[in-house]
């Protein structure tokens, strides 16, 4: 195990990558990113579960997404709660809530879900940019994490 633990490449952070929440929720745009390996059944590919290195790609996921339009692809939890009710790993319905309450100010028209990832360059070298590109092309002020 140590001379696994030798050979794999760690990314060493020069910090923690925090910035403090700013302005009114009001007044900006939300979207979700979850980690739990959702996709659209009938139109994206699964995520890989098989390989060890997980899978470093994304999903994109539209506001308008229907539960039986989803599958998980992530083979480290377990998925029976989250069949009854997408939103306990992916809360999009209780963001339009805040939506149509004025609690916040829009939701987004993409989110995106992530699987198991065991190849952290790649997802921090490749995925990530292309992943923020994206959100901020959509305007995104406020994005929320939902770890599974």
């Amino acid at each position: 195990m140590k001379e696994i633990i030798k050979k794999y490449p760690f990314i060493i952070s020069d910090g923690i990558p925090w910035t403090p929440y700013k302005g009114q929720a009001s007044e900006q745009t939300f979207a979700l990113v979850t980690s739990g390996g959702l996709y659209l059944k009938e139109h994206q590919p699964h995520f890989d579960t098989v390989s060890i290195h997980g899978d470093t790609s994304f999903r994109e996921i539209p506001k308008t997404v229907l539960q039986e339009e989803l599958a998980i692809a992530h083979s480290h939890y377990d998925h029976s709660l989250a069949e009854q009710d997408i939103n306990i790993i992916f809360p999009i319905h209780r963001l339009i809530e805040l939506e149509k309450e004025n609690i916040i100010g829009k939701v987004a028209e993409t989110h995106y879900s992530f699987s198991y990832v065991n190849d952290v360059v790649t997802l921090v070298t490749g995925t990530i940019p292309e992943f923020l590109s994206r959100i901020r092309a959509e305007g995104v002020d406020v994005l929320l994490l939902v770890p599974v």
